[in-house]
């Protein structure tokens, strides 16, 4: 007798071709029906999201009282267990870990539930490094029905063991489909018994926007009756508990489903990668500060958090929803930001007020530095004068710790005034752990010039690159492209097939003097390739180039000391169904990029997800990669490394297929008697360091490109300083340092490389020595001078 498990859900977007005011309308309906129907039927109903549940109560404090009981009754079943389900590939792993522990925190207070069985059903991949975090928040298996079969090559059988490189596992099952059209489930699960294993099961009920069980589909359900086949109102917890046979071990990232999600919609991926590198960052710095005594309420920033949770939405962060939910987004992100800036304000000021004062010309300027170790990089910082200079002279700043003065340089200033006013440094600084470094910056008096009528210098871009670490210019190129931002069928390869987005390349070229003129509104005569900073720290160098409907400006700087290259590369984009990809040569190795607390091996040819940094491992385990600032996706092939960077792709322009490999589609896929806006038309810069190193440098480099150190000229008031030691007497990774939500600190490593790393945390006057295993994370719980390792959970 086979048991075939049915799972009813109502798979809802909070935002898809909605906004979230109606995407929580349909999960009211959906859940006042579910419980209509549970008072009349004999079934099970099933949901997930902690979002959900969390407005009802809010909004709706009868429904939720009414789901509260039905739960207990076992007719409702808590499933999953996250906040959302959120895109699988592009949030950092430590995102992930709040996406459990925010919904696990809310089950666990309001039904006293915490699930075993993660799903994400509609998510488009879903990243190897999941498994560790799934395993280390208690997870024993995890439901996906993405990517397709016939967008990636499963081995035979129904369920497998989900392997990472740390070793952890967890049963891993994939279902064609969540959910059954409206008054055809027992149709399906009429097809399914045919070919269904000992233990199978069904998703069902209606889905997308909402719906759930049908007053038909369960009539029709209840008079089933399939010889050889137990049909079983179930749970996910159930079926996993029944007999289930594993049939073969995967051992990479499920990857990649709607591949053209992983380029579209850039603004919404920039301001993620933003939200995330502040929002954690900020929790160092309250981290530092609370242990020297202050006392922060951190209610809104957990409410920060929530919103870039949403914002990491399936629908939303892979740029697959209407433009309403696009700025929807946008909004969540802006917020998240917004109030992890006032936290940052605060913890800055405690740590640096009671600094003693500035002396006489003195301009203090603190750097606080987001890594456990010591570390010397390029500062950035921006500060005013006293009072505006209108003197036949101009004053120049210089840069000092102590009495120790430091290579640095000045540098055009945001503001754009020809004033001798606003000024801006940048100077190599060595920065202490964890904490604020002072330096000091003076002026001097020079001879008058006009910054704005600085000789242009041309330079051959060849010859200044040869010596660096790409050795030769960047190229963009503009392809061929679909206007499906899910890049689903539209003509192209499958994409197990395709070899990367978009076809016939056409390489941007320099720009004219006369496009020069015109691009800049200028009268002046500028070579495409010219100097423009030149000094102690670092000489940069731009160059002009162009297809004839967009622009771009390339910026290098080659720093004195420091041997990596730093890009950022300005779009003017202005096509329509093209992408647009930056182009460079690599050396030959193995393609390999970073994940959700993991580093993969990858395939080079097709289109591969990544997330701070790309590139190949050579033969000596030297890493070529190229680290970013918000790109997710790219291809190594024939010597060249191609990121994604943009796509003319519309707002939700979906094909209609016909069969079920996604072939056949005949209707059109968008309207032609009006205008239809393409979603990443516009300005956009992203900023690029290409280096080499080991897997660990090129990691924690990574992180530290991402949550930059944070700089501002601050006049302290000497009340008494404050001092805080949290460092390691190495490099090491450690993406996260919290206040406890328990009590104490949770600081969390991660080591990305082969070998277990040992090295000594110190937290003021105590130390211990760790050893983390490789490929593992693990967390350490500081308090009151302990340390608390925890190895196999994921503490908050």
């Amino acid at each position: 007798m086979k048991n075939l498990h049915l799972i009813c859900n109502a798979h809802i977007d909070p935002v898809w071709q909605w906004t979230w005011d109606e995407g929580f309308s349909s999960a009211l309906a959906t859940f006042k029906s579910a419980c209509d129907l549970a008072d009349e039927f004999d079934y099970v109903f099933c949901h997930n999201e902690s979002l959900l549940y969390e407005e009802t109560e809010k909004k709706c404090p009868e429904l939720f009282e009414r789901i509260k009981k039905l739960v207990k009754q076992g007719k409702w079943k808590i499933m999953g267990g996250w906040y959302i389900q959120p895109d699988c590939l592009m949030p950092s792993g430590e995102s992930f870990v709040r996406q459990i522990k925010v919904g696990h925190k809310y089950f666990k207070e309001k039904f006293g539930i915490v699930p075993e069985i993660a799903t994400n059903f509609d998510s488009f991949g879903h990243s190897l490094g999941l498994v560790q975090i799934l395993a280390k928040n208690g997870y024993k298996g995890y439901v996906i029905t993405r990517p397709n079969k016939w967008e990636m090559n499963y081995p035979d059988g129904k369920f497998f063991k989900w392997t990472a490189p740390s070793g952890h596992s967890v049963t891993l099952t994939k279902e064609r489909s969540y959910c059954t059209l409206l008054g055809v489930a027992a149709e399906n699960i009429t097809e399914k018994a045919k070919t269904a294993e000992d233990v199978d099961y069904v998703l069902w009920g209606v889905g997308n926007h909402g719906g759930g069980p049908s007053r038909k589909d369960l009539r029709d359900i209840a008079n089933l009756d399939i010889d050889g086949v137990n049909i079983i109102h179930s749970c996910l917890e159930n079926l996993f508990k029944d007999d289930i046979k594993i049939s073969a071990e995967i051992k990479h990232s499920l990857v990649t489903s709607m591949q053209g999600c992983y380029v579209s919609m850039a603004k919404i991926k920039k301001a993620h990668r933003e939200a995330e590198n502040i929002l954690y960052s900020t929790e160092k710095m309250l981290a530092v500060a609370s242990l020297s005594g202050y006392k922060p309420d951190l209610t809104a920033l957990y409410e920060a958090q929530k919103k870039l949770l949403l914002a990491e939405f399936h629908d939303i962060l892979p740029g697959s929803c209407i433009p309403d939910g696009e700025s929807d987004g946008l909004d969540l992100l802006a917020t998240c930001k917004t109030i992890a800036k006032d936290y940052r304000t605060g913890a800055f000021t405690y740590l640096t007020s009671g600094e003693p004062v500035a002396k006489d010309g003195e301009y203090p300027v603190y750097v606080f530095n987001p890594t456990p170790y010591e570390i010397t990089a390029p500062i950035e910082v921006e500060f005013m004068l006293a009072s505006q200079n209108w003197e036949n002279y101009v004053l120049e700043p210089e840069v000092y710790k102590g009495e120790e003065k430091v290579p640095s340089q000045l540098i055009k200033e945001e503001s754009t005034m020809n004033l001798d006013w606003r000024k801006k440094v940048i100077f190599s600084g060595k920065l202490k752990p964890l904490g604020v470094t002072r330096f000091s910056i003076y002026t001097k008096q020079v001879p008058f010039y006009d910054k704005y009528s600085i000789p242009s210098v041309a330079i051959d871009e060849k010859e200044f690159l040869k010596d660096t670490v790409l050795q030769s210019p960047l190229i963009i190129e503009s392809y061929d492209d679909s206007a499906d931002p899910w890049l689903l069928f539209d003509g192209f390869k499958k994409p197990c097939e395709q070899p990367g987005l978009g076809e016939n390349p056409v390489a941007f070229r320099y720009m004219t003097e006369t496009e020069i003129k015109d691009f800049l509104v200028s009268d002046q005569t500028i070579s495409p390739v010219h100097r423009i900073e030149d000094g102690e720290v670092m000489t940069a160098v731009e160059s002009f180039i162009t297809n004839g409907k967009s622009n771009a400006v390339i910026e290098y700087r080659k720093y004195k000391d420091q041997k990596y290259l730093d890009v950022k590369v300005t779009v003017e984009f202005a096509e329509k169904n093209k992408i647009l990809k930056l182009k460079l040569p690599v050396p030959n190795g193995i393609t390999i990029g970073d994940g959700p607390y993991i580093v993969e091996e990858k395939t080079a040819y097709t289109e591969q997800p990544y997330q701070k940094w790309f590139g190949v491992k050579q033969k000596d385990d030297k890493v070529f990669a190229v680290i970013n600032d918000g790109v997710y996706s790219g291809t190594i092939k024939d010597g060249f490394m191609n990121v994604n960077l943009l796509r003319g792709s519309g707002h939700c322009f979906h094909p209609i297929p016909v069969n079920d490999d996604g072939t056949g589609g005949d209707r059109r896929l968008y309207p032609v008697d009006r205008y239809m806006p393409r979603i990443d038309n516009g300005r956009y810069v992203f900023k690029f360091r290409i280096l080499e190193g080991s897997v660990n440098d090129v990691t924690c480099e990574s992180l530290f490109f991402n949550e930059k150190p944070y700089a501002v000229n601050v006049f302290p008031l000497g009340t008494g300083s404050k001092t805080v030691n949290v460092s390691t007497d190495q490099p090491v990774l450690m993406p996260t340092f919290k206040i406890g939500e328990n009590g104490g600190y949770v600081l969390r490593f991660f080591n990305p490389e082969p070998v277990d790393k040992t090295f000594t945390l110190t937290v003021n006057s105590n130390k211990t020595v760790l050893t983390i295993k490789k490929y593992q994370v693990v967390s350490v719980v500081y308090d009151d001078g302990n340390f608390d390792l925890c190895e196999e959970t994921m503490p908050v």
